[in-house]
């Protein structure tokens, strides 16, 4: 069966940073037409075409500025996108700064297609990525341990872990990385992470991204050297 994706833009048309939102939507749907864009305004309203179309596929996430509403719009109906995409980010990992105008011009362009092709080619996942980003972890035998408030697992083996939290977990050639069940009981809230790009060469104690909870930003820091080939965005 075929993925169908859905994307939502911010609405945020006053603004030159949502001009370019918008422009990237309209990229992704003349690249692949099979998608659905999903209209901000009327999603706020409640128009209720969309809750199938929300259920039925994976969701892209493009906001604009710092207020996020498009990923608000997804966080209050308790669904998490495939990709979230913030524009400012964008710009600084293709080194393009934006106009302040709400006309589109030439860097404006330039930064909504490559952000469009970005999205895309994140999209293309081999067989071998999805069968490392959709492991089951329910029959690990673990540790049951309570620190003050907090309740967490730790598995009993096959795991490596470094002070701050992170672990990885070899497998054959490859390996799986994560934090700890104590890392995200005692974060709270995750408002926003920092994901490494796909392809990326990583060193062991190198910084491969960070989080925003509720009391905390933290960096992540890889137990191991690497190549990203696959990442878990759910």
């Amino acid at each position: 069966m075929k993925e169908c994706f859905c994307i939502i833009p911010c609405n945020g048309l006053d603004k030159s940073l949502g001009v370019i939102t918008r422009n990237v939507a309209l990229k992704l749907l003349e690249k692949d037409p099979d998608m659905e864009l999903v209209c901000p305004v009327l999603l706020n309203s409640g128009d209720k075409k969309y809750d199938e179309i929300l259920k039925m596929n994976k969701i892209i996430v493009i906001d604009g500025c710092i207020t996020r509403c498009a990923t608000k719009l997804i966080e209050q109906r308790d669904l998490k996108p495939l990709i979230r995409i913030f524009i400012p980010d964008m710009s600084k990992i293709f080194k393009i700064k934006p106009s302040k105008e709400l006309i589109l011009i030439e860097q404006g362009q330039e930064l909504a297609e490559l952000i469009s092709n970005y999205i895309l080619e994140n999209l293309k996942s081999s067989k071998e990525e999805l069968r490392l980003v959709s492991r089951k972890f329910g029959d690990i035998e673990c540790f049951d341990v309570t620190v003050d408030k907090y309740y967490f697992r730790v598995p009993k083996e096959g795991y490596y872990f470094n002070e701050n939290d992170c672990w990885i977990k070899p497998e054959e050639k490859n390996a799986l990385m994560g934090i700890t069940d104590y890392l995200q009981n005692a974060a709270g809230d995750i408002l926003f992470v920092d994901l490494p790009e796909l392809n990326s060469e990583i060193e062991q104690f190198e910084d491969v991204g960070s989080f925003e909870s509720s009391k905390t930003i933290l960096q992540l820091i890889s137990p191991g050297s690497g190549k990203v080939i696959a990442i878990n965005r759910n």
